[in-house]
């Protein structure tokens, strides 16, 4: 029967296997109506101190989410004080509270506590706070839940992005991370309890418990303190970076047979991928210490710094979560509006684990499904108003923080065009932020440093800007010469432009080629030498920009036997192409337009094969074209948009 449920179990895993599902999809479902650093979690005071410290001393079970204990904050005054103020619970029961050692009495209103100095601190002063408390968190902070495939209760904790005030009394302000963390849990001896950092010592207490002591002397943002608690089993494994000692990978797992069996194959690759991302990114952050994974009951991962809670361990998953140890954890968003920073990195992480450890085929499928997503958002923007910055639902939007996200990163690995640059830019870039916090335009201002590149009007179009372009290209060769007419629409009246550089396959009967143009107009008209004889032309043939579609039409070039000339686009915006029938060659040509009262408006003459008419002047609306060449005239129609 053991074995029936382990194939059935393969089985679900091999289909999840396969699709790109959100890794964070629990994440989006927690709604605040609160902004984070506004209203209920943000008050100015916060920024008066830094926190260097925190020791988190608590009781947990694998059959409640109840928790009692104590939490020491040590901090520095940054700004003359008087009011400290911590972020927590209301639904908690503060037993006592102990300023500078010294029991004090404090209120605990509006999910806050608060302390007046008699006398106000100055700059430089050491405060240290240590609450007593208990109680059963209220919102999302601590779950329990029983997995009966297994057999197990857990517990675990997840904070972000609005939650850590609902189990432990913090500073919820992600520019201020905390210089070192410990976290001691105590649970039945039977169980184990994971954590940040490493596991320096298990403790036998009396009643039956056990003390797991987690000590992190890496800097470490409020949400990502965690634990999880199970009967769980040690899987530990080794990874072996490239000119870097080995990397212990510490993965709690259900205590249950054939459950390690079952996940093994997943685990394992985290040693790939660590290895594969420290030549990619710089070694992995927390080397010194370690990487993990706890199972639980959760929709999908959550990057808890060095140890990430996770419900399976399918690829795209692991690859994910491992990815935010560098974007996330060790660079973090400054603000929730910058996100991108935190999950459009992360998603490509798993383009590039795809790419380099399973296939480029597979890379590129991951790729069009991400496009698929953001497609789906055709008024949406990667980086979030500060109106919506506080609605999980949207922080955590799959289509434009993860998809979009990661489709941008990729836009800018096309921009540069240098795939080694691109990975030094991104090493560096993590170099310049390590162990703080960083905005869309840090990362933008780190690339220009980089590459040189003026990012301005990509970050304005495609991260601040809504939506994505479409292309329509219409061509035609004559003789030696291709005359290319692309236009732009977008999604959003909002941003007109996307300004990227195209590339076009043109195809030969016996090969093709491959021209890369920056496109820096709505209507682009290019006239390229191109001496072979063209069969098709296919828009951004790798599928490196997002966009809904690009559409190539070709006009024949005018034959001996046909009209006097041929002329696109049209409908036209700004310019018009005229290319005039092979039996003009060399002869002179004059172009008459007329409004439709027949009043003579432009006029122009040529000996060439073809024109380009500037028809921006023209107002909206129809006219009418007639050629006259050796004694034949030929008219025509034109719309001006």
């Amino acid at each position: 029967m053991k074995n029936a449920l382990i194939l059935l179990l393969t089985f679900i895993t091999a289909l999840s296997f396969s699709q790109t599902t959100n890794p964070d999809s629990y994440k989006a479902l927690y709604e605040s109506r609160n902004k984070s650093d506004i209203n209920l979690y943000y008050n100015p005071l916060l920024d008066y101190y830094d926190l260097h410290f925190v020791k988190l001393d608590l009781e947990v079970s694998d059959e409640t989410t109840f928790i009692q204990g104590n939490v020491s904050l040590h901090a520095n005054v940054v700004h003359t004080l008087d009011t400290i103020i911590l972020n927590f619970s209301n639904c908690m029961t503060v037993d006592s509270v102990f300023i500078n050692d010294l029991k004090t009495s404090v209120s605990h209103n509006n999910n806050h506590l608060q302390y007046i100095f008699e006398t106000p601190r100055a700059i430089n002063d050491h405060i240290k706070v240590q609450v007593f408390y208990r109680g059963t968190p209220c919102g999302y902070g601590v779950t329990n839940a029983k997995n009966f495939s297994w057999d197990k209760n857990v517990t675990w904790t997840l904070s972000e992005s609005f939650h850590a005030y609902e189990w432990w009394p913090c500073k919820q302000v992600l520019s201020d991370k905390i210089d070192s963390a410990y976290v001691f849990l105590t649970c039945d001896d039977d169980l184990k309890a994971g954590s940040n950092g490493l596991l320096t010592k298990e403790v036998n207490l009396p009643d039956n418990k056990k003390r797991f002591e987690w000590k992190t002397n890496y800097p470490i943002n409020y949400y990502l303190i965690s634990y999880a608690v199970s009967e769980y089993e040690d899987y530990s494994i080794y990874a072996y970076p490239e000119g870097s000692d080995s990397i212990l990978i510490q993965n709690y797992i259900y205590n249950s047979a054939g459950c390690l069996d079952f996940y093994k194959t997943g685990i394992d690759k985290t040693t790939e991928l660590i290895e594969l991302y420290s030549d990619k990114f710089g070694l992995y952050p927390f080397a010194s210490e370690k990487y993990g994974h706890c199972i639980a009951e959760l929709g999908g991962g959550m990057e808890h710094q060095t140890m990430s809670t996770m419900a399976n361990f399918r690829f795209y998953l692991v690859a994910h979560e491992l990815g935010h140890m560098w974007f996330g954890d060790y660079v973090t968003c400054a603000s929730w509006q910058d996100i991108w920073i935190n999950e459009g990195f992360a998603s490509y992480t798993e383009y590039i684990a795809l790419e380099n450890l399973v296939s480029k085929s597979d890379a590129d499928n991951w790729m069009k499904s991400a496009h698929t997503y953001a497609l789906a958002e055709p008024s949406g923007s990667v980086y979030i108003p500060f109106e919506e910055a506080g609605y999980e639902s949207r922080i955590f939007s799959y289509a434009l923080s993860y998809k979009k996200g990661a489709a941008l990163v990729h836009m800018i690995r096309h921009e540069i065009n240098d795939d080694e640059l691109f990975f030094v830019c991104l090493k560096n870039y993590l170099a310049e932020f390590a162990h703080s916090v960083a905005s869309g335009d840090d990362f933008k201002n780190s690339l220009e440093k980089n590459t040189g590149l003026d990012f301005d009007p990509f970050f304005d179009q495609w991260y601040y800007g809504k939506g994505f372009p479409r292309f329509i290209a219409e061509y035609t060769q004559l003789n030696d010469t291709l005359f290319l007419n692309v236009n732009q629409y977008t999604s959003s009246s909002e941003t007109p432009l996307f300004q990227i550089h195209v590339e076009y396959k043109i195809t030969f009967a016996d090969g093709d080629t491959l021209l890369r143009i920056l496109h820096s107009k709505n209507i682009e008209n290019y006239i390229i030498p191109l001496s072979r004889k063209i069969t098709s032309i296919e828009i951004d043939p790798e599928n490196r920009i997002l966009k809904e579609y690009g559409i190539v039409d070709s006009v024949n070039a005018p034959g001996s036997n046909s009209s006097l000339y041929k002329m696109y686009p049209n409908p036209a915006n700004n310019i018009v192409q005229i290319i005039f029938n092979l039996a003009l060659h060399n002869k002179l040509k004059y172009v008459q337009f007329f409004d439709l009262n027949g009043k003579l408006i432009k006029f122009e003459k040529t000996h060439s094969d073809y024109l380009s008419v500037d028809i921006s002047g023209f107002n909206s609306g129809l006219y009418f074209i007639k050629v006259i060449s050796s004694g034949n005239s030929y008219s025509g129609k034109l719309i001006k948009q």
